[in-house]
């Protein structure tokens, strides 16, 4: 067979013709014989050469309509294996011919199943080739090399770790419009990768949720199990029932799915999730994927939720905690959650039980706090002189927010329902406990490879806690009221800042987005006066943060962040809220490098 000019050995044989012939002799031997074999075509090449068509570009589109044509045979004409075999035989040699590598690639993408190793290996081995390759060819080459699979999935999930859209909204513990934020995330890119990745591959689905299980026993990151349900819910709704019917986590995430897009459960719900759970074998090993899916932040905190309705039901009807059945399956399954880190570590698959401690003593202590609450409303509405015993969380109520996530998600939530009901009475009550639960852990260091699930619940808490306070009516609220800002600020966010560097940085970001609300908006007259405290506040929270637990790259995001209130306090306002150097002398001393770096001047004037 006469060689063809393709490939690197064409631009060699094309190359040792120049050099042992004459150059204009070796052109047109060059032309004549790799010319279009078409009748007269020596006539026509004259009358092209004439209208100023090159032979590049003549060849050049004649090589675009004949790969048109041959792409479409390749991809519809009937094939047995040795139909397959001869065809495969010929395209072979265009594999690395950029421009025709299209061509036994999609051959290739037709019949992946008919790969050899050889022809695995050599695509594999080819980063730029396997970019090109059909999804099916990829597929094929991912199933034989798990390594190179795990490659490639793992920047595309580390792509939704890190994304800070998706980390907030997994911090926030009192979503307003779910079905908006599950949309959100579901429509993610890494989502969409992945299920481009896996297609209907059952082996190609199980190995991402091995790597997920792996990445979250790593780091206890619950950003894994987000993903983790997410990607079997988006491949129940592009209806790939090759997966969705062999998973055994299917009808449990579907039906949490519709309970988080409503933010309840109702007892249609509720009655299908028990039945799934009745179906499971007691030390089956699904548990460990059942309780990842629990563990989602979203699933976890629309559960949580509803073990909070629960426990003001029962107290409204008399009802103690543990006596409550429906109360106690809740919880458990918020507990099972919480445990999916240590279950798929330690191979022991059985569903925990919530401690006693938690189910009898805590839920009590927070079952007063409710009883409390109504008896404090009935004080300022009918009997202002009613007697009533004030609720303390004891010893081992503190031991429970040590020790359980089911105590401190619960507690979280109750604290948030009251400063949505602007119930301040209750927030002075709970809003130390959290303080004192802080400091018994305290300090924590956030650049840690394994996360500490009280504290990030805690993070999730703030986040949520300040996000829900700078909403109009609350800020309002609690810029106006002294007594707001006495157990907010100086009874919960200076001392809990002075503890954990996460709520020092948080707080800090609080004052600033308040005071730019307030001040931008025009809102001057009882609202700006609280701002007064500015200056005391931000110095507090500077002189006591925890350095110990700073590291160099976070303090200089902070830096900024204090940077940013000092410069707004006196631009945004006119200057009518400037800080005083005698207010606030080690913050300005702070901020002061990072002024001289950016060439800025800050008024420090009386």
């Amino acid at each position: 067979m006469e060689q063809r000019l393709l490939g690197p050995r064409a631009g060699e044989k094309i190359r040792d013709m120049l050099v042992k012939q004459n150059p204009g002799m070796a052109i047109r031997q060059i032309q004549e014989r790799n010319g279009l074999n078409l009748p007269d075509i020596g006539a026509i090449y004259p009358l092209l050469d004439h209208h100023g068509k090159t032979r590049y570009e003549v060849h050049s589109s004649c090589m675009r309509a004949l790969k048109a044509k041959l792409l479409q045979r390749l991809e519809t004409a009937p094939m047995d294996n040795a139909r397959f075999d001869s065809v495969l035989e010929s395209m072979l040699q265009y594999i690395d011919v950029q421009g025709l590598q299209e061509l036994p690639l999609t051959l290739l993408g037709r019949f992946p199943d008919r790969m050899t190793k050889e022809i695995i290996d050599k695509i594999g081995e080819n980063e730029e080739l396997f970019k090109i390759a059909p999804t099916e060819v990829q597929r094929r080459i991912w199933l034989s090399n798990p390594n190179k699979f795990r490659d490639d999935v793992i920047p595309i999930v580390k792509a939704y770790r890190t994304d800070p859209e998706i980390i907030n909204l997994a911090k926030e513990m009192s979503i307003e419009h779910p079905t908006k934020v599950i949309n959100q995330r579901r429509s993610h890119p890494s989502i969409k990768q992945l299920m481009d990745i896996v297609g209907g591959n059952l082996k190609l689905y199980n190995h991402i949720g091995t790597y997920l299980r792996s990445l979250f026993i790593q780091t206890n990151e619950a950003v894994y199990c987000t993903l983790r349900f997410d990607l079997l819910m988006a491949m129940h709704e592009a209806n790939l029932g090759s997966i969705t019917k062999v998973d055994p986590c299917h009808e449990l995430v579907w039906n949490l799915d519709a309970c988080n897009r409503t933010l309840s459960m109702d007892e249609r719900r509720v009655d299908n999730i028990r039945k799934f759970f009745d179906k499971v074998d007691r030390d089956d090993p699904v548990h460990g994927d059942i309780a990842m899916i629990l563990n989602d932040p979203f699933t976890s905190n629309m559960i949580t939720s509803r073990l909070l309705a629960l426990l003001n039901e029962a107290t409204q009807n008399g009802r103690a905690p543990q006596s409550d059945s429906t109360l106690t399956w809740t919880a458990t399954m918020l507990n099972l959650g919480a445990h999916a880190r240590r279950i798929i570590q330690n191979q022991k698959f059985r569903i925990p039980k919530v401690d006693s401690n938690v189910s009898e003593k805590f839920m009590t202590t927070l079952s007063n706090c409710i009883l409390d609450d109504t008896l404090g409303m009935l004080k300022q509405d009918v009997d202002e002189n009613l007697e009533y015993e004030e609720v303390e969380f004891t010893e081992d109520n503190l031991v429970a927010l040590d020790d359980s996530e089911v105590a401190r998600k619960i507690l979280c939530h109750y604290i948030l329902s009251k400063l949505a009901n602007q119930d301040i009475h209750a927030l002075a009550r709970t809003l130390p406990v959290i303080v004192n639960s802080l400091r018994r852990n305290s300090p924590y260091d956030y650049q840690s490879v394994t996360l500490d699930s009280l504290h990030v619940t805690y993070q999730s808490f703030f986040y949520s806690f300040l996000g829900m306070l700078l909403r109009q009516t609350l800020l309002t609220r609690f810029l106006m009221v002294r007594k707001w800002q006495t157990v907010i600020m100086n009874e919960f966010l200076l001392p809990a800042a002075a503890l954990d560097s996460s709520v020092h940085e948080q707080a800090i970001g609080f004052l600033s987005e308040a005071f730019s609300l307030v001040a931008s908006s025009g809102r001057a007259g009882p609202i700006g006066e609280a701002f007064m405290n500015l200056g005391r506040w931000i110095e507090t929270l500077f002189v006591n943060r925890p350095t110990a637990s700073i590291g160099q790259e976070k303090d200089m995001s902070i830096r900024e962040i204090y940077a940013k209130l000092v410069s707004d306090a006196a631009r945004l306002s006119g200057g009518r809220y400037k800080l005083k150097v005698e207010e606030t002398p080690n913050v300005l001393a702070y901020v002061q490098p990072l002024w001289e770096r950016q060439d800025s001047h800050m008024d420090t004037s009386h």
